[in-house]
């Protein structure tokens, strides 16, 4: 049982949804309130917004994770579609504000809240132009690519090659616009990134790299995108996908400490006794990095969950995280995966395949330590070498028993 008897949970997303069920499991019987701004029955699988969803090969209700019996079972006080606008610290009274002017008390608050797409200040307010960050920008974009004859991809980090990808899985013409000279550049580097140009021009997507977006053009509707070279590309339809900020802004003048995420330890507390982040939002101390990292993917929500769950009911630091960013991506039906966290000017050696091949494995390093390992199309490529990553191991030691 938990010490906290009036818990709050500002955030419907994975995370925070995780930090309930966990609790629940542990046996936390008290009260537990759910703000969500989003109104949807529960959390839902984002990872699959920019793939089947876009596509069409699943609909929303395929990309749920809880039914309504589920969420049911857990007992919550949910307040969704309701957004949190700032935060009390009383010495004497804790409360968080909603936008409807509701204030809630609490022993504990979880911040859950994400972080939303970036818009460039190029984006304007023509119609036709998409971000992508939750189920109704899914759903928008889907209807409007039903139309769409010239789709542009602005940025061609995982967001923007995976709904580069769904587009030309659906049939349609597409242009992936990026400054860097290669897709996943800022990610995986020039050389691995080299291979994703490949795969991606051999599947028909128009590739614009190492050029910026100057402006979009149209009268009330997108119909082209100036580069940064003066020329234009007709587009009636336009994706921006640059990157995602924390939702944070609530939080300014409460005391609790921001910088790009909300600062946490490696248990998930905050500067502040009783309260804690996870997601998207927060920047967890890491060992591995020796900083306070904040990362955007899916079994970091669900690794800090856990642990920040486990200690609101200790009510302590009993638990702590010291698990090595992963993540994946699927295009053109083939799978990605990575453990580490390189530079994109790490030295690189494939331990096995190459740029081009259908599968490989390479290894990422700087400074005579191991950093990295991505595999395409190979699980068990990824599963031989990730012990050389958590475990910091030299580089020329790897490299020279391979």
């Amino acid at each position: 049982m938990s010490r906290f008897e009036r818990i709050v949970v500002v955030g419907g997303s994975l995370a925070g949804m995780n930090v309930i069920q966990e609790l629940r499991r542990l046996g936390n019987s008290g009260g537990i309130t759910l703000i969500g701004e989003e109104k949807v029955r529960s959390p839902y699988d984002r990872t699959e917004l920019s793939k089947k969803l876009l596509t069409g090969s699943s609909d929303p209700d395929d990309l749920y994770l809880l039914t309504e019996e589920e969420i049911d079972e857990l007992d919550l006080d949910l307040r969704l579609g309701r957004r949190a606008t700032s935060l009390s610290l009383d010495p004497s009274r804790h409360t968080v504000t909603l936008d409807d002017g509701t204030v809630l008390e609490f022993d504990a608050l979880v911040v859950a809240t994400g972080s939303r797409a970036r818009r460039p200040a190029f984006m304007g307010h023509l119609a036709g132009v998409h971000v992508l960050r939750t189920l109704p920008d899914a759903l928008a974009l889907r209807t409007e690519l039903n139309s769409a004859r010239d789709v542009v991809v602005v940025g061609a980090g995982f967001i923007g090659a995976e709904v580069a990808a769904s587009v030309r899985t659906r049939g349609q013409s597409v242009t992936l616009v990026d400054p860097q000279p290669t897709p996943l550049g800022t990610v995986l580097g020039a050389i691995v990134g080299s291979h994703f140009a490949d795969l991606h021009t051999s599947h028909g997507t128009d590739l614009e790299l190492g050029v910026g977006v100057q402006e979009l053009m149209g009268d009330g509707r997108v119909n082209g995108v100036r580069l940064t070279d003066g020329r234009i590309l007709p587009a009636d339809l336009v994706v921006v996908g640059v990157g995602g900020a924390p939702v944070t802004e609530w939080l300014d003048g409460s005391g609790v400490e921001v910088d790009n995420g909300v600062l946490c330890d490696d248990g998930g507390h905050t500067n502040v006794p009783g309260i804690y982040a996870v997601g998207d939002a927060a920047r967890w101390y890491s060992d591995y990095f020796g900083a306070q990292v904040r990362s955007e993917h899916w079994n970091n929500a669900t690794l800090q969950a856990t642990v920040v769950a486990e200690n609101l009911i200790a009510g302590t630091k009993r638990s702590t995280l010291s698990a090595v960013p992963s993540f994946w991506s699927d295009q053109f039906r083939k799978r990605t995966q990575m453990v580490g966290c390189p530079l994109p000017t790490d030295q690189v050696r494939f331990m096995s395949g190459a740029p081009g091949e259908e599968r490989f494995v390479a290894l990422y390093g700087r400074d005579d330590r191991v950093t990295g390992v991505v595999s395409f199309n190979s699980p068990r490529g990824l599963s031989k070498y990730q012990h050389l990553v958590t475990a910091r191991a030299s580089w020329s030691e790897a490299i020279g028993s391979a």
